[in-house]
């Protein structure tokens, strides 16, 4: 009996060792630092592909190499684009001819020309590597704010999931908030809206930003 009590704590003892080799607290600054760095990418590589800077299979062949195969299965069916009443996913873009992809796009320039979407300015602020819910797996939040003519249009907050797959960092999954900016809000409004979107704390404590990407 003692004999078998000794092995599972051997056991538990070994699974915790192993969460404390994995968790973001034991990584090296190079490595929270890929990782972040894996983040900037996508972003950036989001950022030109809705806004016509960068074809999908230009966006895809970026981000694939920090990506995983979730990640692409999550992300399939969002709209990247529309018009007309008809919106476009990225499994429509993945599998889109080059003729028609120029076609939208020239479409879709002229458009953001017309509502002067291309004096758009965007600012990303990166938090630093976060512990996961597992062993294997940490978090990294964003929050993003869109400025249109120097007045607020946007701001998104998104968390961030990666993990230890095959000996390489991936992000497996992204999760996000959003709250539009209304001429018609007074800032008292505005302030409650940015409070309340999601993915500002983690284990209750405030996120900081200390990366700062702008695009646009």
């Amino acid at each position: 009996m003692r004999f078998k009590s000794y092995l599972c704590w051997l056991l538990l003892l070994s699974i915790s060792i192993l969460a404390a080799c994995t968790s973001a607290t034991s990584l090296g600054r190079s490595e929270k630092q890929q990782m972040v760095e894996h983040v900037k990418t996508v972003e950036k590589s989001e950022f030109d592909l809705i806004y016509f800077n960068k074809s999908h299979k230009q966006y895809f062949k970026i981000v694939n190499e920090i990506v995983s195969e979730e990640y692409w299965v999550s992300m399939s069916d969002e709209v990247v684009f529309g018009y007309d009443s008809v919106t476009y996913t990225r499994d429509d873009l993945k599998n889109m001819s080059q003729w028609d992809y120029d076609k939208h796009k020239e479409r879709m320039l002229r458009l953001i020309h017309r509502i002067e979407m291309d004096k758009l300015s965007v600012t990303v602020r990166i938090s630093d590597v976060y512990k996961g819910n597992q062993a294997n797996q940490v978090n990294i939040y964003t929050f993003e704010n869109k400025e249109l003519k120097d007045q607020p249009f946007t701001a998104t907050t998104k968390k961030y999931t990666l993990e230890k797959l095959d000996k390489k960092w991936l992000i497996t999954g992204v999760e996000q908030d959003k709250f539009n900016y209304g001429s018609e809000q007074t800032a008292e409004e505005m302030e409650e809206g940015i409070k309340g979107l999601k993915y500002q704390t983690h284990d209750g404590k405030a996120i900081g930003y200390p990366t700062v990407l702008v695009l646009g």
